[in-house]
């Protein structure tokens, strides 16, 4: 079979197979449109947008990268704080398709999982295609307590670039006023978090762990606000990226945005009703969350008894409830007293 010599050569020969061409597409974050002047020599991709299509490269191109890399001297591994160049900067269009069409025929309950799962691989591939370290964290309100107040964030879903997949239980946390995410909702805008390198964090901070003490830490908490309404907060991570570069900081919010669609109109809440406890540290709350998959089956096993059978959104959603109540039930008087 023949093996492409010159980049253009290759990019040229994908026109063929739609399915591979709209997987590079999104990887690098380009519409078809700068593909083609590329592959026709009209224009030269920067190395950072380069460098991001052939690590989305099927096994057998891997071997072109070298060659492409000597020509256009590829970004060396020890530059991490590169910008990102102008095709890098923007969503591709047919990102917004997928998403958009995953809104329009994905029914629920599986839209809001189909629609936080494509925003977070999509972003974490476009964010960090080294995979030099980012996690993002999709954390949402949990529904009013009986005194009417949201009192507790949690975690929704999360992806770690380094492992490349999403998990939803696995990194279950309660989050308070004292975190980042708590923070940025209950305020209603993006909250950027940096600590300089070699820096001791002497306070807890939930959705940040695990933490490279002897490394810089960038996160940042953007929130999810339609109307002056809050659902909660795309949380994102990272030791080795910066965060609170522009680039990356716009990227974000227009990931972001995305989300608003994987959220139902019932799950925005005014942000008057936001009044968030101060909760416990991650480690105070495993032996509690270490509960949750149990407690999911149990409630599924006895709705089917009861012939009001649930699927596992329901069954989640009722034990975070029962989970969240009983942590709250230990912290409520010292938080209420913090309001006063």
């Amino acid at each position: 079979m023949y093996e492409p010599q010159r980049w253009n050569e290759f990019l040229s020969s994908i026109e063929d197979n739609p399915q591979e061409q709209m997987h590079l597409l999104e990887a690098a974050g380009i519409s078809s449109t700068t593909l083609a002047r590329w592959a026709a020599g009209e224009e030269s991709p920067c190395p950072y947008a380069l460098y991001r299509l052939f690590c989305a490269l099927p096994h057998h191109h891997q071997g072109l990268l070298e060659r492409v890399a000597q020509e256009f001297a590829l970004l060396s591994r020890s530059d991490q704080s590169a910008s990102l160049c102008s095709e890098a900067q923007e969503i591709a269009p047919v990102f917004y398709d997928r998403v958009l069409n995953a809104a329009l025929r994905v029914p629920m309950p599986l839209r809001t999982w189909a629609i936080s799962n494509l925003v977070l691989q999509q972003a974490t591939i476009h964010l960090d295609p080294r995979r030099q370290g980012l996690s993002l964290i999709i954390v949402r309100c949990m529904p009013p307590s009986r005194d009417g107040y949201v009192r507790s964030l949690r975690t929704a879903l999360v992806n770690d670039s380094r492992r490349w997949q999403l998990s939803s239980q696995s990194e279950a946390c309660f989050y308070g006023s004292e975190s980042l995410a708590g923070h940025a909702v209950s305020i209603a805008r993006t909250v950027i978090f940096q600590v300089p390198a070699r820096a001791p964090l002497t306070f807890p901070a939930p959705g940040l762990e695990p933490l490279v003490q002897d490394e810089a830490l960038s996160a940042v908490a953007c929130p999810i606000v339609r109307a002056r309404r809050v659902a909660g907060c795309l949380l994102a991570v990272s030791s080795r990226l910066q965060l609170q570069a522009q680039e990356r900081l716009s990227l974000l919010h227009k990931y972001r945005n995305l989300l608003l669609l994987a959220f139902e109109p019932d799950e925005f809440y005014p942000i008057d009703l936001l009044r968030l406890y101060r909760l416990p540290p991650l480690e105070v709350q495993k032996p509690l969350l270490a509960n949750l998959r149990r407690h999911v089956a149990r409630m599924m096993s006895e709705a089917a008894r009861q012939h009001q059978p649930l699927d596992v959104s329901q069954a989640e959603a009722l034990a975070w409830r029962q989970l969240e109540e009983e942590l709250l039930a230990q912290v409520a008087p010292a938080s209420e007293s913090d309001e006063l």
